[in-house]
């Protein structure tokens, strides 16, 4: 009996179904066969071509190298093997990696697979089913020749086998280069699944800087109560992912997320990031149930934000300040301008009130090109201690009420409260600690101007690294906090407090311990900053695991540790 290593790929169509329709091909002229996991990698020569999945199969056969090689043969006729072009994607391709300990180097089969050592896609499922197996030319273990690549784990992800997978999988994925921001890519992946975003009902769009997620969720609700089946998809989440795809009310079942991905991953030619497949499952999955609405929350921006792919809508913008200028433009009017790039053709544009006065008349240009209706808020006081959070539902009651042309029951004392990290008070160790996301200047200012923060005397914060990080800490630095504890969210875009020593400002770098930390005043506690951060905190004191994107490692918190230990900066 012959002992033979093959390794399996396609990047045309359905990948997982084309080598899964191979390997049962195999199987049957196999006496025992091992599959590794599948993995998606992008193309290593060709670049410009769809990415691969690809999986290493270890066989016992009867076949010799050559009769193997003509059975691979038939495999491939059988499955209708095609390419585009020449050395272009292909539906599936089968190699022969080793066979035996056999070297060869015959017009028609070379053993081992002579492009194998600079290949990761194949040596890293090689790992899974023998990372031990000595190379016969090489005389080293397929680990070591695993170890000899640079960066062989970048761009070879193991496809998910489950729904805990899943989350693993999204924390791997890279983010795009910042001069490969445009909409081409996710266009491309609905059109293939059949433009499900044209069905998605009504779209009401929203951008903005500040209360974009609040003014969503109450467009949703006030939608839903008033008779209407409503999606509602936001960012980020708090506890589990499954938060940003709502329909109806209820959260996308683990099944439901898992099964899109998956399809979206086989069938995708584009290897997507984080933002992008959540948005595509979103879209694919609201478009099976049949809503009168969908509220979509913009990722960042508006013109080439991955959700901007809808022919029609209604465009929504709350509070725009200045933000992700890497990203949106140098200055407010510029990032007004890129955020307008939602507006559509013969829709409705409705604007806060709040915003300052270059950027209305921004938007109410970009309105008026596109032959929209320009609406302005009016803004009501509910008479509560939460001003920011009762001009959020004012605006969202009065598009609302503008959209389905008739007034609606004040239902605000109905719905308050409904979701996670936006004015949540929590006791806990007999402390009360009030959790609020305020990630810019003005959210801060909003949210430091109500009534009830005099309360809390200690000021718990952690922010992104492309936030007005200065700005905010002077804002805090002006109410009277005993203290203020600067930490670091769970993500890669954290910002890292290394130079803001300065009376009643302390830095801790882990999560747990500034919770500690601030629980020793046994004072009332604010938690501000990054809704991310807010989600960090609040999984620590419900105890559970988050569904975190791009997690921080051990290893780099331990060397920003030491770092800030060496500057004297961190408090142990």
């Amino acid at each position: 009996m012959n002992t033979a290593v093959l390794s399996i790929g396609s990047n045309i169509g359905d990948r997982l179904s084309n080598i899964k329709k191979c390997l049962s091909f195999i199987k049957k002229k196999s006496h025992s066969i091992l599959v590794s996991p599948f993995y998606i990698t992008r193309p290593m020569y060709y670049t410009n071509q769809p990415y691969f999945i690809n999986c290493a199969v270890k066989i016992e056969t009867s076949f010799s190298p050559f009769e193997l090689l003509k059975f691979i043969g038939v495999i491939e006729k059988n499955l209708k093997r095609k390419r585009l072009f020449k050395n272009s994607p292909r539906t599936i391709d089968i190699d022969i990696i080793y066979f035996n300990d056999i070297i060869m180097n015959e017009k028609k089969l070379t053993l081992p697979h002579p492009k194998l050592y600079e290949r990761g896609f194949v040596l890293k499922p090689l790992c899974d089913i023998d990372e031990k197996f000595i190379d016969p030319l090489k005389k080293k273990s397929v680990y070591e020749l695993c170890m000899d690549l640079n960066n062989f784990k970048s761009d070879i992800i193991k496809i998910p086998e489950n729904y805990d997978e899943l989350l693993d999988f999204i924390s791997e994925i890279q983010p795009r280069d910042i001069n490969d921001f445009k909409t081409d890519y996710i266009k491309d992946t609905l059109d293939l699944f059949g433009n499900p975003q044209n069905k998605c009902g009504k779209i009401i769009h929203i951008t903005g800087s500040c209360g974009k997620t609040t003014s969503a969720f109450y467009i949703s609700e006030l939608l839903k109560r008033n008779g209407y089946m409503v999606c509602l998809y936001t960012s980020p989440h708090i506890i589990d992912i499954r938060e940003r795809i709502i329909a109806n009310g209820k959260m996308i079942s683990r099944k439901n997320f898992y099964d899109i991905f998956l399809e979206i991953i086989s069938s995708s030619k584009h290897m997507h990031s984080i933002f992008e497949y959540l948005t595509l499952v979103a879209i694919i999955y609201f478009s099976t149930k049949n809503p009168d609405y969908s509220v979509v929350e913009v990722g960042m921006g508006g013109r080439d934000d991955a959700t901007n792919i809808f022919k029609k809508s209604i465009s929504v913008f709350t509070t725009i300040t200045e933000e992700h200028q890497k990203y949106l433009g140098k200055d407010i009017k510029s990032i007004a301008e890129n955020k307008s790039g939602i507006i559509k053709k013969n829709g409705k544009v409705f604007v806060s009130s709040l915003n300052d006065d270059d950027v209305i008349k921004v938007l109410k240009k970009a309105a008026a090109k596109n032959n929209n209706r320009f609406y302005i808020s009016r803004i009501n006081s509910y008479k509560s201690k939460n001003i920011f959070d009762d001009m959020n539902f004012s605006f969202a009651n009065f598009i609302t009420q503008k959209i389905i042309n008739h007034k609606i029951k004040n239902e605000k004392k109905y719905i308050k409260n409904l979701f996670s990290a936006r004015h949540q008070v929590i006791k806990y160790k007999k402390i009360n600690i009030l959790l609020d996301g305020a990630h810019t200047p003005v959210s801060m200012r909003l949210l430091l101007n109500n009534d009830m923060i005099s309360d809390y005397k200690i000021c718990l914060a952690g922010f992104m690294n492309d936030k007005k990080v200065d700005e905010m800490l002077r804002i805090m630095k002006k109410n009277n906090f005993k203290s203020i504890i600067l930490t670091v969210p769970s993500s890669k875009r954290s910002f890292y407090p290394t130079n803001y020593i300065a009376d009643k400002v302390t830095v801790i770098i882990d999560l747990k311990e500034a919770l500690e930390y601030a629980l020793k005043f046994n004072e009332n506690i604010l938690v501000t900053g990054s809704l991310y951060f807010c989600a960090d905190i609040l999984s620590i004191i419900k105890k559970k695991k988050k569904n975190l994107l791009n997690e921080l490692s051990p290893n780099y918190r331990l060397r920003l540790r030491l770092r800030l230990r060496r500057k004297r900066q961190i408090h142990i």
